[in-house]
């Protein structure tokens, strides 16, 4: 059995137009067809990349995942090219071998992924009565876990200097005031800083939050200096989430040994495909810290990170993003197996799911 073909499938998802959600999809010898996904952000040059790597390793053995990934790697492909081209590799190995994905990287540790829902906001205006109503709805339908942002709806997140005034600190702790108390404290709550702040204004949003008991702030400052992040963490008592930024276990190798994070958030569209999260995993629980993966764009991504999140000891709780595309699962065979705030795994061979043509074809962008 040889690799035969390699396509891509451009969608207009929800981030459309600012990048489509990148489908790829896997052919072999004996017809057996694999599907993936990798994560554009913004880039379109990962389309290109996908088209080369698809030429590239075309005649190789899909069952050798490890080879083919290091032979992307090392000539330095674009590591969500590769990513997507790794997931349906295992597509098609589960699929050969009559068996879901995690079955083949050790087994279930859980039958079921608990999932936190960032975007339950959608349609709301930055206002506490609107935000308050959306976290309730979310609540209502089983999720247990939230993340908001508190960086997009705020003047000063814009600034060129990563400061932030002392009126939007005062309305963005109002704002998360709402949410906790109208929640209350059960229900897990986590905040979003997309890289928006400087060490300092960091610490202090995060000293001021501190009473509200937030599972994680994320991404309080720009991912790019370990050193700096660290000082984030020692600073406050709330635990610092970041990592979605980063590719392979290498990028993160820097970040832990420096204790700079307190839970990591790799995602498998961009970091490297299932097995390179698996290894991530491992060196993460070395220094005890569990992993919350990324998961922003499309379902096929959604499925592989729940094979991941079953598989490894550390999991903590995976991102789901609600107030989607209406059409998102309608794109899958079958829809995104999610109830009471968890994903059911699959138990059909490979990623247990498979693409709608006739749903695809309507949206590509």
């Amino acid at each position: 059995m040889k690799i035969t073909e390699v396509r891509t499938y451009s969608i207009r998802g929800r981030h459309w137009p600012r990048f489509p959600w990148a489908v790829v999809e896997v052919t072999t010898s004996d017809g057996t067809m694999g599907i993936g996904e990798a994560l554009l952000y913004r880039s379109s040059s990962v389309l290109e990349s996908i088209e080369i790597l698809g030429k590239k390793i075309l005649g190789e053995d899909p069952f050798n995942v490890e080879k083919i990934w290091e032979g992307m790697y090392r000539e330095g492909a674009n590591l969500p090219a590769v990513s997507g081209i790794e997931i349906a590799l295992w597509d098609i190995i589960g699929k050969k071998l009559g068996a879901p994905i995690y079955n083949l990287l050790g087994g279930k540790c859980r039958d079921k992924i608990r999932v936190y829902v960032d975007g339950f906001f959608r349609g709301a205006t930055y206002v506490e009565e609107e935000y308050i109503k959306k976290a309730l709805e979310a609540v209502k339908q089983g999720y247990g876990a939230l993340k908001m942002d508190v960086d997009e709806p705020i003047p000063s997140a814009r600034q060129l200097d990563r400061g932030i005034s002392p009126r939007d600190l005062e309305y963005t702790v109002k704002m998360v005031k709402a949410v906790r108390e109208a929640v209350g404290r059960e229900v897990e709550l986590a905040i979003d800083c997309h890289g928006a702040f400087d060490v300092n204004t960091a610490v202090k949003i995060g000293r001021r939050l501190e009473e509200y008991d937030l599972l994680w702030i994320e991404d309080p400052i720009p991912l790019g200096n370990p050193v700096a992040m660290a000082k984030v963490s020692q600073a406050i008592q709330t635990p610092i989430c970041t990592g979605e930024l980063l590719n392979t276990r290498f990028e993160f190798r820097e970040l832990l040994e420096r204790q700079a994070a307190d839970i990591i958030m790799p995602d498998v569209a961009r970091t490297g495909g299932i097995l390179e999260m698996k290894k991530i995993a491992a060196v993460a629980d070395m220094y005890y810290v569990p992993l919350a993966p990324h998961n922003m764009v499309g379902p096929i991504a959604t499925i592989a990170t729940a094979h991941i999140c079953a598989c490894i000891s550390n999991f903590l709780v995976m991102e789901f993003q609600l107030g989607d595309i209406p059409w998102r699962d309608r794109l899958l065979d079958t829809p995104v197996p999610i109830k009471d705030g968890y994903i059911e795994l699959p138990t059909k061979p490979g990623l247990g799911v498979s693409l709608n043509m006739s749903e695809v074809e309507k949206h590509l962008a």
